[in-house]
């Protein structure tokens, strides 16, 4: 894959609030402030019994993002992960309402397990 995946479990209940907000934050932050060429995509996956939530972000050029700017992107997503509740979604109403925000919504995603692609086949 071209790009940054981001894969976490949350424990609350207004999950899918937050996932929005630190999805949407980061990948506007980037388009707007950062001026990259950049699309994000946040899905809700089910695999097997388990359940989390990837989000993808990518370039609109065919070739891969920077290593530079896929750290930068970790590490706005981590920042943002660390904010209280209240601030993020203060943060996320306040930019959300600003011109160009964009706004990308949580798409479901079902995933079998592949045993060929666990580690485990490796050491036998």
């Amino acid at each position: 894959m071209k790009g940054v995946e981001i894969a976490f479990q949350l424990n609350n209940d207004k999950e899918s609030d937050v996932v929005m907000a630190l999805g949407n934050l980061t990948g506007n932050y980037f388009k707007s402030v950062e001026h990259m060429d950049i699309t994000w995509r946040i899905f809700h996956v089910t695999l097997d019994k388990e359940k989390y939530y990837r989000v993808l972000y990518r370039g609109e050029k065919l070739s891969d993002l920077h290593p530079e700017n896929k750290k930068r992107i970790r590490k706005k997503f981590d920042e943002l992960g660390k904010t209280d509740y209240n601030t993020l979604m203060n943060e996320y109403e306040k930019e959300s309402g600003k011109e160009g925000f964009e706004k990308v919504g949580i798409k479901e995603l079902t995933e079998e397990y592949d045993l060929w692609q666990d580690k485990l086949w490796n050491y036998i």
